[in-house]
């Protein structure tokens, strides 16, 4: 009875197998979902993809790499946008022993040479999607390898032409499978590494990355921690464009830089020491701490002039290094001294900014809620255009205008008490202060205002305005000091929010 049993289920197994079989894919096992017609044909198990699935999901439930999923199963795409629910789709291959050898019958080399994306029929499989159709010699992917250390193996080709004739890798190697055949070779590459018998070349330390410019005449050999930039600054001797340059396979932001690799830093028209304190003249060197980029320089007043290796939109700010922030002139807090003598009087105040007239006689000191007009205002003695002449860099729209710095506010000439002269020509741009209101008040506040609003941190024009039930029109017309795009709305300061 119990050999009865076993011959009937034995029975049973083969009549399902057979049943769910399917053409190409014999003795495969796989759930009811169809199967892509272009499929692996050595898939030994099959899974049907269920609502919710992505290519990521099943690849990680089945213990495959995404891209070993993508190559089993072709129709999904490189985006996973042709994911099918309901079908059937590859997750093992030959049983997990590998790729199975290359069917050799008419009728399979007949499909395979119909697809764009395949290998030639002569060549061995497997191989990644999309590699060049005309690859004349293969390198099949050992544990460990990189596309860098492939391309230094045959030094016959670029890393550019590796990553064009095998695609599915990335361009950053990131998807090289072990296992795999990728392309070496296309008609016209040379089957040898070229030789050292040019003009002016000798031979270099091994291994070096590929492309290397061929003059390069000194070596080094990339160490654990290394950077572009620091190596660049290590010698002094030549820029980070000439390093990318005589170094193209490190590529554009150091990405591919290889410890153990020699990369060229000298070739036959490079310095063999750092500049010499000649050329300070014209491009000082700095002595600050180390390390640091190359083209420090102390001449200029923008941090991206002072440190030109970080490039004009800071795409080369390296982390750990220094970067200049100060040249002569540039204002500070804990400066003890003017930080320019030619620019101040010897007796003036500090600190200050750079510009400010000799001659100037008084000084004031720049508190929170200060403008230029603000400062005007509150002395009369003077106008806006004038304290931008005597302190000017501030600047012409007051930007520069820095907390607990002092600025010049008289000169020679200059009145001493405030001028009703001055008071009425500015009154019919900017009215003073009412007297009766609550201190301290926004400049140009009207004659009539009855009621304030005292301006607190994160107010703007447009949420007094909601909060007090005034009109934009209002505002304005009640605050005459304030621009138009509420730019000089002071913290602290009171304005009008109702006349009589």
């Amino acid at each position: 009875m119990h050999f009865v049993s076993t011959l009937l289920l034995c029975l049973g197994a083969t009549a399902l197998a057979k049943a769910t079989a399917v053409p190409g894919h014999q003795n495969a096992r796989r759930q009811s979902g169809p199967v892509p017609p272009d499929t692996i044909k050595d898939c030994t198990y099959f899974y049907d993809s269920q609502p919710g699935d992505t290519c990521e999901s099943i690849s990680d439930n089945w213990g495959i790499a995404l891209l070993q999923f993508k190559t089993y199963n072709p129709s999904v795409k490189s985006d996973c946008s042709g994911l099918v629910i309901g079908n059937a789709y590859c997750v093992e291959e030959n049983y997990g022993n590998g790729p199975a050898p290359p069917e050799t019958t008419s009728s399979t080399t007949s499909k395979t040479t119909s697809t764009s994306i395949s290998p030639a029929p002569t060549g061995p499989t497997p191989v990644q999607s999309g590699i060049t159709t005309q690859c004349t010699q293969y390198y099949k992917v050992q544990d460990g390898d990189t596309c860098a250390g492939i391309v230094d193996k045959y030094h016959t080709f670029t890393l550019q032409n590796f990553y064009s004739w095998n695609p599915a890798v990335g361009s950053s190697c990131g998807s090289l499978l072990s296992g795999y055949y990728v392309c070496v070779g296309i008609p016209g590459t040379p089957t040898a590494p070229p030789t050292t018998t040019s003009a002016g070349a000798t031979p270099g330390p091994s291994p070096t990355q590929s492309g290397l410019v061929s003059t390069c005449k000194t070596f080094y050999k990339v160490k654990d921690g290394d950077q572009c930039g620091n190596i660049v600054s290590s010698y002094g001797t030549f820029s980070l464009a000439d390093f990318y340059t005589w170094n193209p396979a490190v590529g554009t932001n150091c990405g591919s830089l290889f410890v153990g690799y020699y990369v060229c830093v000298g070739i036959p028209s490079t310095p063999t020491n750092r500049a010499s304190t000649t050329r300070t003249s014209t491009s000082p060197t700095p002595t600050g701490p180390s390390p640091t980029q190359t083209g420090i320089i102390s001449s200029f007043a923008q941090f991206e002039t002072w440190n030109p290796a970080v490039k004009s939109d800071c795409s080369q700010l390296f982390l750990d290094y220094y970067y200049c922030i100060a040249i002569p002139g540039t204002p500070t807090t804990r400066s003890t001294t003017s930080t320019t003598k030619t620019t101040s009087t010897s007796s003036g105040p500090t600190p200050t900014q750079s510009g400010i007239i000799s001659s100037c006689t008084k000084y004031y000191k720049a508190v929170s809620g200060d403008s230029c007009q603000v400062i005007s205002d509150k002395f009369g003695t003077f106008t806006v255009a004038q304290f931008e002449t005597w302190n000017p860099a501030v600047k012409s729209d007051c930007s520069q205008l820095y907390l607990d710095y002092y600025y010049c506010i008289a000169i020679p000439g200059t009145p001493t008490t405030h001028s009703t002269t001055s008071t009425t020509k500015t009154t019919s741009k900017t009215p003073t202060p009412t007297p009766n209101g609550p201190q301290p008040q926004q400049p140009g506040i009207v004659s009539n205002c009855n009621k304030y609003y005292l301006v607190k941190s994160g107010d703007s024009c447009y949420t007094i305005e909601q909060a007090q039930a005034v009109t934009a029109a209002n505002f304005q017309k009640w605050n005459t000091g304030i621009k138009a795009d509420c730019s000089n709305l002071f913290v602290g300061y009171y304005v009008c929010t109702g006349v009589s």
